[in-house]
């Protein structure tokens, strides 16, 4: 009996064995089941993090690369620049040493012209100290030429002047002549009378007229032949160049002013001296009063005409003297 219960006790542990086995073989089982998946699920997200990590290597490297590239492009393009830079510098420092080499020559240029001109200087002050000698003696030398050319002027107006006469034939019949010729006087109207003695072509020559009575006059230089022509009546018909003691002027070859008033010249009455001025080499005659020198008048002559011209006066109700001595 006990030997069966002890065999019965081991046929039930050896099932209850049978059963753990069986259990610990499907617990086996289960493990290795769940291993695998474990294993697989590992496996897929260790491709998974291979992928991304693949991925992102080559994300970075795309990146890395772009920034090298970038990197790499900046810094050509620096050594380009530094290239230009180098030859521009490379430049300049060639053009600064030809700026120094051309300024230093200029200095020289410069210099040398200066004591070119420094020489010339001297020698143009050697020549104007020896023309101013030179001047000096020509100016004595001129000094005394005025003076004597001065005294020879004085008398040659003072001969002219001393000779001067109005003409008893060159003249309006109504001119009354009196006084060796020295005096005119005319109780008609605007009536001519010429002197005798003609203005010489060379130098200049002054005389003087003095207005004794006067209701209108004209006083300076005219032609023979034209006044003649005229019958030595009226005035601005040519013939003449003279002003009158009412502003008027005359002028033989300037139309626009013959016989016309005038502002650029003055008026005279009784008693005074009205100097007249003549040079037909410069072409000129001018009057002047004596009482005030700052009253004066000038006309341009015409010298084309071969015909000589003789001072003379334009009297209306008037009487004019010539004087003899010219105070000048």
């Amino acid at each position: 009996m006990d030997n069966k219960s002890k065999q019965m006790k081991k046929y039930c542990n050896i099932q209850k064995l049978e059963i753990d086995f069986v259990k610990v073989t499907d617990i086996n089982k289960n493990l290795e089941v769940e291993k695998t998946n474990l294993l697989n699920q590992m496996s897929m997200q260790l491709d998974q993090k291979y992928k991304e990590h693949q991925e992102a290597m080559i994300k970075l490297q795309d990146e890395n690369q772009q920034q090298i590239n970038e990197i790499s492009a900046q810094l050509q393009q620096k050594e380009e620049e530094n290239l230009q830079f180098k030859k521009l510098l490379e430049y300049k420092t060639e053009e600064i040493i030809n700026l120094k080499k051309q300024n230093e020559e200029d200095k020289l240029k410069i210099t040398n012209l200066e004591n070119k001109k420094n020489t010339e200087i001297i020698e143009i002050n050697k020549r104007l100290n020896q023309k101013d000698s030179e001047l000096q003696i020509i100016q004595r030398q001129l000094d005394y030429f005025n003076q004597v050319y001065s005294k020879q002027y004085q008398s040659q107006i003072q001969q002219f002047s001393k000779t001067l006469i109005f003409s008893n034939t060159y003249k309006h019949s109504n001119c009354q002549v009196s006084e060796g010729g020295k005096v005119v006087e005319s109780n008609g109207s605007y009536l001519s009378c010429l002197c005798d003695q003609a203005i010489p072509k060379t130098g200049k020559i002054q005389f003087a007229f003095q207005i004794i009575n006067i209701g209108c006059c004209f006083v300076g230089i005219g032609y023979r032949d034209f006044l003649q022509k005229n019958n030595y009546q009226s005035y601005g018909n040519g013939g003449q160049y003279s002003i009158s003691s009412d502003r008027y002027t005359c002028s033989h070859h300037n139309k626009q002013i013959d016989g016309r008033p005038s502002q650029s010249t003055f008026s005279f009455t009784i008693n005074d001296i009205i100097i007249v001025e003549v040079s037909i080499e410069m072409k000129y005659i001018k009057w002047r009063k004596y009482s005030n020198s700052q009253e004066m008048a000038q006309l341009e002559l015409d010298t084309s005409i071969s015909q000589e011209l003789y001072p003379c006066v334009c009297l209306y109700n008037s009487k004019v003297k010539i004087l003899d001595n010219i105070l000048i």
